[in-house]
């Protein structure tokens, strides 16, 4: 049977994320992967989880496995509500939705705000699950470079000017400010405002997706843009993947009221509700304060892996190729010479059972093809020391065989 010509047109733009094609190699005991932006399941709580697992389904058993509200249970939209307030970002139960994880808030806002053709502005190089989400609803997709501060407001201004002049008007942008996905690089407070006032100047939203903003290892904490904002303009996305463990599949969308009208309506006609078990798990968690302390003790570990992976690749990475030094988060954004892609690398390091994901899938039309992201949240320390120095070996080998200088 022929199904091509019964699929949707939107279903013929949909295609495998590139990084989720690797995962499967992190299934593997014997592969150094620095593929997925995995938490580590060695800092799960797995005891304490445990514990209050046993103490909820005594309690509440009967209506932590029973459906939920499809906003979310009470307790904890009023908790998340009451988290955004404290960090400067004024927020009721009524702003927010629990989502299924983050990525359901990308999908949603998607769904919500995107018909086909419609400009939707994006980092580049920028995370696959949010290019994804929104290329999935035809959207024309416009990039932004990123530099040292975070996305550049110089092509910002000038690509509005010139969509402006043709008569378009971008339905969002979409930013992870916060130690970003796949780059590492956090956005100046100056760069949030910028963006912001052009937000107001031009009359788009902004989709603000924060999984990272808490795992900062060192530098002082910057603004939300939603705390910036006076009139309702940035839609903000919070998870407890990071910082607690993705399996329960919780987070969070907080947006002026008459989004989460229109964002309710969809999600219960997409999933009826969220996982009631795990948001009540997560409320417990986080209500006591248990998360906030769970977090103090992730970021010494997080640092050290950062740290030895950078030590790792200035002690054994060959003169040319560069990378990004994170202040938080889980990525390394690493730039090999031209002539060198990371495609060819990385088909050398599986051969030795070292993974990492190439560039090209961050990148709106494959043009990361000297790029990659490198993750030190999931790897232990005796495989970030033996996977980058391996790696070392195969990239001199092959700018020697490609004769390619770097001097």
């Amino acid at each position: 049977m022929n199904f091509e010509q019964l699929f949707a047109s939107r279903a013929h733009c949909m295609k495998t994320s590139a990084v989720r094609e690797f995962f499967k190699l992190t299934e593997q005991p014997d592969v150094m992967s620095f593929a997925g932006g995995f938490p580590s399941a060695d800092f799960f709580p797995m005891a304490k989880v445990r514990e209050v697992m046993l103490e909820l389904l005594d309690e509440e058993g009967k209506e932590a496995l029973q459906y939920g509200a499809t906003e979310g249970y009470g307790k904890l939209r009023r908790y998340v509500a009451e988290k955004m307030t404290r960090e400067g970002a004024p927020c009721s139960e009524e702003q927010v939705v629990i989502t299924n994880g983050s990525q359901q808030g990308m999908d949603l806002v998607s769904k919500l705000f995107v018909n086909p053709g419609d400009v939707v502005l994006v980092e580049e190089p920028g995370y696959v699950g949010g290019l994804g989400a929104i290329f999935n609803y035809e959207a024309d997709r416009v990039p932004i470079p990123l530099d040292n501060d975070g996305i550049r407001i110089d092509v910002l201004t000038n690509r509005l000017r010139k969509l402006k002049m043709e008569g378009r008007t971008p339905k969002f942008i979409y930013l992870v400010p916060n130690f970003q996905n796949p780059s590492g690089i956090c956005m100046s407070l100056e760069r949030r405002r910028q963006v912001l006032e052009l937000a107001r100047e031009y009359n788009f939203l902004i989709l603000e997706d924060n999984p990272y903003g808490e795992l900062r290892y060192e530098g002082e904490p910057v603004a939300s843009i939603k705390s910036l904002d006076s009139e309702g303009r940035v839609i903000y996305l919070g998870s407890f993947s990071k910082t607690f463990t993705p399996g329960i599949r919780v987070g969070w969308l907080a947006a002026a009221e008459e989004i989460v009208a229109k964002i309710i309506s969809a999600k219960g006609s997409t999933d009826l509700c969220s996982n009631s078990l795990g948001q009540r798990l997560a409320y417990r968690f986080a209500a006591d304060g248990y998360i906030d302390r769970h977090v103090a003790t992730l970021l010494p570990r997080y640092r050290e892996r950062r740290d030895l992976m950078l030590a790792c690749m200035e002690e054994h990475f060959p003169e040319g190729v560069t990378w990004t030094q994170p202040q938080g988060g889980f990525f390394i954004w690493v730039s090999f010479p031209g002539g060198l892609t990371a495609r060819q690398i990385l088909l050398k390091a599986v051969e030795r059972k070292v993974a990492f994901v190439d560039g090209d899938g961050f990148f709106v039309n494959d043009n990361g093809k000297h790029t990659a992201r490198f993750s030190f949240s999931e790897a232990s320390p005796e495989k970030i020391k033996r996977g980058i120095a391996i790696l070392g070996e195969i990239i001199a080998a092959e700018l020697a065989a490609n004769n390619i200088k770097t001097a």
